[in-house]
């Protein structure tokens, strides 16, 4: 048997008992649920860019539910800031900051294009593949099914309509090989900035929230870094045929440690799993939200975890993808947020459906719940028939 990187699933638990000590220590402080997730502070940010050119962001529905913090209290802010510069220290201290992935024109106009949709589909679903999919699955949440199937579904319809573009454009799509690797002193500049920067954070923001999801983004970011975890590459080796699944094999190992950390919390310590989510949403908008998400990743080769970590350590096309999505895909969503709720029904009770667990059968819904990762870890092992290396089956290098 050929060597599978180990190291690899290692950064794979670290993801997710990283995960689990941010949800449980939020848990600590709030009282709220088990999860993370990072879409929500994006299109706060997006509204706050669009509120400086006039538009009137707290006259907008979608803004009423998710409200807009103060700066000095929005600390899923900060944990996306974290996020990002975590890689950028990481990466520094290494001396291996680089400005690279510099997309063509059309490159270019399908990463941001991939963020649009990505944006909007993410806010329409009311969560990510971390929030909705990953931090939602392992604690039971009734929708993360859903929304996963038509997440998947959404990367397989760009992999298929991919198979049939003409040639001539899938050539265009051809990734430069522009690599600026900035000298030892630029490194070390960028290094101590970085950690200057976040000392500042942690000093003057006196708010615990605030602090504690910023260190655990320097965390969560320097694991993703280190680790190249990207949730879209785990879908799209799951989905694809004669690719290597590394991947996937890591991601479903990690969902499997962070559901299993998470059960001993509700089921043995009693942890209550609430979610706070939009309360007028039914479970059609985790499936069209989901699909138009997956069809972005797709289109973008990134997931939103990814997409940040990968800003950090200097990737041009995760930076036009995180434009996209911050900057117009998620206030898109919110425009037209009140239009959807004008025709599309709520099909379940809101607060039984999104308070409902499996975790309420006790061991045998764990049991449930512990069955998907195993499969998926399975499946991916058995349909493994290269084996190659996480660069080999990424299109997108970190």
């Amino acid at each position: 048997m050929k060597r599978i990187y180990i190291s690899g699933y290692i950064y794979g638990i670290l993801l997710a008992v990283a995960s689990f000590g941010l949800a449980l220590l939020s848990y600590s402080i709030t009282g709220v649920g088990l999860w993370w997730g990072v879409t929500g502070a994006e299109s706060q940010m997006g509204g706050v860019f669009w509120s400086l050119f006039g538009l009137k962001i707290h006259n907008l529905a979608y803004y009423r539910v998710y409200p807009i913090p103060p700066f000095s209290e929005a600390f899923t802010w900060f944990l996306v800031f974290g996020i990002i510069l975590g890689p950028l220290i990481v990466s520094s201290s290494k001396k291996e900051f680089s400005v690279r992935q510099v997309p063509n024109r059309y490159l270019a106009l399908e990463a941001v294009a991939g963020g649009i949709l990505i944006g909007y589909g993410t806010r329409m679903a009311g969560g990510c593949n971390i929030g909705d999919f990953y931090s939602g699955f392992a604690t039971g949440s009734a929708w993360a099914i859903f929304f996963f199937l038509a997440m998947v579904s959404g990367i397989g319809t760009i992999i298929a309509l991919s198979r049939v573009l003409p040639h001539r454009i899938r050539k265009l799509a051809k990734v430069k090989s522009i690599f600026i690797l900035p000298s030892e002193r630029i490194q070390y500049s960028i290094l101590g900035l970085t950690v200057g920067a976040s000392i500042l954070i942690i000093v003057f923001f006196s708010y615990t929230m605030v602090r504690l999801w910023y260190v655990f983004g320097l965390i969560l970011g320097a694991i993703g870094y280190s680790g190249a975890m990207c949730f879209q590459t785990s879908f799209r080796e799951t989905i694809s045929k004669n690719t290597g699944k590394t991947m996937a094999r890591i991601l479903a190992i990690s969902l499997l440690v962070y559901s299993i950390l998470s059960q001993m919390a509700i089921i043995d310590f009693h942890v209550k799993v609430n979610f706070f989510f939009d309360q007028s949403e039914s479970i059609l908008y985790q499936i069209i939200g989901g699909y138009i998400f997956g069809l972005g990743m797709g289109l973008a080769y990134n997931c939103t975890y990814s997409m940040e970590w990968r800003m950090g350590s200097g990737n041009v096309q995760a930076i036009l993808t995180f434009i996209g999505l911050t900057f117009i895909g998620a206030p898109l969503y919110a425009l037209t947020y009140s239009w959807w709720h004008s025709f599309v029904p709520v099909v379940f009770e809101p607060t039984r459906y999104w308070e409902f667990s499996l975790y309420k059968y006790g061991v045998t819904g764990a049991f449930i719940i512990d069955l998907f990762p195993v499969a998926w870890l399975i499946y991916s092992y058995f349909s493994d028939k290269t084996l190659t290396t996480l660069s080999k089956n990424n299109p997108m290098d970190n």
